[in-house]
Parts: structure tokens; C-alpha cells; sequence
């Protein structure tokens, strides 16, 4: 009778999911489709920018004017991005065209979706909720930050993508190659910095230092290129840059603002507690309560809470609400209805909404924490019965 009881409820929340993505697919599309219209239209300022710090890269100007080399001509724009991601925009750039790196652009972000719907069909079997690719590719397609990334040209859904590569490669014992999806997400670290202390946890720290080695040879080799010496880096960029941009009202922001905390300082006690945390995922007792799919949520909530985003990053809590969606399809409660549900709501409603309201953009904050809390008190933040895609429960280590 209990056998019976678990297979109807698994049947109705299958049937419930499978309504719900086939919605979300549609508006997945529209705000894609929109995001892509815009770009089109020449609205993609961000990728436009990214292609002039790319050309004064590659011309051998290091794209921050700030950073002056004796006998090099100073750069006219001033770029945050750390040194390795210069080289890594090599491939979005490499035609010269405006127009065909457009289409690359497009086509890489919607592969990315098309690998994290791969991730969320196997992670929803393993509750015994079986959909098609198509049924759950509106699960991270419908994001709504996914219309305005796609419209300025951002990198957040390729480095979600990757990131979701990192965790399935990671599941298959493939450490080179996870450490190396994590590196090329690292193109924006304030995405993928905390998902380092998944490989800890795995006992897979060797694709921490592939990732890590990746990331420095890319740094030498661009300052090499331009000429410029560490110090001067360090003088002209981090050493001075005040991170006002970080106050911006939108997740970390938030709290950023309303405690009055300088930038800079706020900045440096999350690389702090980050760091914290990737050590703390090598002790034995945090690798027996924690498994590697809500440690992947923990790492984008992370993410979320204490580094700077904007709202066309709302993609990175797709990890968290793989989990969300994963415990109601084994526990649906009334209350996890009600919380993972209001998540839900954060995630895809149309991100110009939440502008009308304080309460609103403070949900945004709120709300995620809230549900990983609940999943937390329900047994099912570090105790999902496989770890999220394999049905033997087994970790991976080198």
C-alpha cells in the first residue's frame, strides 16, 4: 500500500512538472527570443564593450586605463575583468564580426541551456520523475534574467552551462576536464568562485589545480602580452579600484547597501568566507553530511549572497532550485509548496517587475536563502539520496 501511495504521488508530481515546463517553455522562448531581438537591434552594449576590450587586448594594450606601461599607448576604456578572461574571449571574438559574434554568442548561450536541461532530466529521474529534454529545457531557458543577458550580450548563461558541466563531469570521475569547465566559467568569478569547494568535497582536488593552473598561465601570458608587470596591475586595477559597482540593488547589493559597508570591504569578507568554505569542504565530516548537487546549490547561493550581480545572473540559482525541485518530488509538503514555489516565482518572473517594489527585490535575497533552509530542516540539503544524477549514492574521488 505505502509502494502504491509513493507511486501516485510521483505520478501526480510528474504530471504536475510536466505542465509547469511546458509553460516555463514558452516563456523561456519569448524572453530568449525578446533578449535576442534587442541584441539585434544593437542593444547589446555589454558584448559590444567585451569586443573593445578583446581589440585593445589583442593589439597589445592591457583594456584598462588605469594601467599605464612606459612606451605602450594607454587604454581609452577601463575593463574590471581580471587578466585570464582576456585570452578566454579570444573564441567569442574571433571573426572580427560584429554580426557573426553575435550568432555565436546566441548559439553558445543556448547550448548551455540545452547541457543544464540535460543536468535537471537527470537529476528529476533520480526522484523518479521521468520528462523529456524538451519538457525541462524551459527550467533554466525561462529565467528571466535570460531576456536582458541575452539582450546586452552578457556571459552568464555559457558560464552556467559550464558550470553544470563541471557537476556532471565531476559525478563521472572526469577531474581534468571539470576542472577545466570550471576555469573558462571563472571568465566572470563572481559566477564560479564558490563552486571551487566542490572539488574538495569529491576528494577531487586535482581539478582545482588544473582549473587554478589554467588561470594563471592565462594571467601570465596576458600581462606578458601587454607588458605590463604584476605591480602595475596590481597599482592600476585591484590595488585602486573602489568597486562602487557592487552597490548595485540587486542581491549582494542589497545587503551591501543597507548596512553601509564600503565596497571594497564587503568584497573582500566574501573571498574570505569563500575561502573558508572550500577548505572546510576537505574535512571529512562536511564530505559525509554534504552531496555534490545541493553542495553545487550551496555554491550558487554563495555566489548570490556575497559577490555583486546583476539580475541577467539570476541564472546562477539554477543549481539550488535543481534541489528545490528535487526534494518537493520526493516531500511535497504544503510548506515546501509554498516556499520553493514564491522561489520559483523570484526566478521567472519578468526581472522589470520586481523593480516596482523594495519588498520585492529584497524576496529576491531572501526567498533563495529561505529555501535552502527548508531543504536544510527537511533532511534534504546535504542528505538527497544519490547526490543528484547517480542511483548508487557512491562519490567519485581520484
Amino acid at each position: 500500500m505505502m509502494r502504491m501511495m509513493r507511486m501516485m504521488r510521483t505520478w501526480r508530481m510528474q504530471e504536475v512538472l510536466r505542465v509547469a515546463a511546458v509553460v516555463l517553455l514558452l516563456l523561456g522562448v519569448a524572453y530568449v527570443g525578446k533578449g535576442m531581438s534587442f541584441a539585434w537591434r544593437g542593444q547589446d552594449c555589454d558584448h559590444v564593450s567585451r569586443a573593445e576590450e578583446y581589440a585593445s587586448y589583442s593589439g597589445g594594450v592591457y583594456p584598462n586605463k588605469r594601467v599605464r606601461v612606459p612606451g605602450r599607448a594607454v587604454a581609452a576604456i577601463h575593463s574590471v575583468y581580471p587578466p585570464y578572461a582576456f585570452p578566454m574571449m579570444g573564441p567569442y571574438f574571433w571573426s572580427g564580426s560584429r554580426e557573426v559574434d553575435r550568432v555565436l554568442l546566441e548559439v553558445l548561450s543556448l547550448g548551455a541551456m540545452v547541457a543544464l536541461a540535460f543536468q535537471a532530466r537527470a537529476v528529476l529521474a533520480g526522484a523518479g520523475v521521468e520528462l523529456r529534454l524538451w519538457e525541462v529545457l524551459g527550467l533554466p531557458l525561462a529565467f528571466s534574467g535570460n531576456l536582458i543577458g541575452m539582450g546586452v550580450g552578457q556571459f552568464s548563461m555559457i558560464c552556467m552551462g559550464l558550470l553544470g558541466m563541471q557537476v556532471m563531469l565531476q559525478e563521472r570521475g572526469r577531474v581534468n576536464a571539470a576542472g577545466i569547465c570550471w576555469a573558462l566559467a571563472m571568465l566572470k568569478p563572481h559566477l564560479a568562485l564558490p563552486f571551487a569547494m566542490l572539488f574538495p568535497l569529491q576528494r577531487q582536488s586535482r581539478g582545482l589545480v588544473v582549473g587554478l593552473v589554467v588561470l594563471g598561465v592565462m594571467s601570465g601570458w596576458a600581462l606578458w602580452w601587454t607588458g605590463v608587470t604584476p605591480g602595475a596591475f596590481w597599482r592600476g586595477g585591484p590595488g585602486t579600484e573602489k568597486l562602487t559597482f557592487v552597490t548595485v540593488r540587486y542581491a549582494a547589493g542589497l545587503w551591501v547597501e543597507y548596512t553601509g559597508m564600503p565596497p571594497r570591504m564587503a568584497s573582500a569578507a566574501g573571498l574570505v568566507v569563500v575561502a573558508l568554505v572550500v577548505v572546510a569542504a576537505g574535512m571529512e565530516r562536511v564530505r559525509e553530511r554534504l552531496r555534490l548537487l545541493p553542495a553545487a546549490g550551496l555554491s550558487g547561493l554563495l555566489a548570490y549572497v556575497l559577490f555583486y550581480h546583476r539580475s541577467y545572473d539570476n541564472v546562477l540559482l539554477f543549481p539550488l532550485w535543481l534541489v528545490c525541485l528535487r526534494g518537493l518530488a520526493e516531500r511535497p509538503t504544503v510548506w515546501a509548496f509554498v516556499v520553493f514555489g514564491a522561489f520559483g516565482f523570484t526566478l521567472y518572473v519578468p526581472s522589470i517587475f520586481l523593480n516596482f517594489s523594495d519588498v520585492l527585490l529584497v524576496a529576491t535575497l531572501v526567498v533563495p536563502v529561505a529555501a535552502a533552509m527548508l531543504l536544510w530542516w527537511r533532511g534534504q540539503a546535504g542528505g538527497l539520496r544519490d547526490g543528484g544524477m547517480r542511483a548508487d549514492g557512491g562519490e567519485v574521488s581520484e
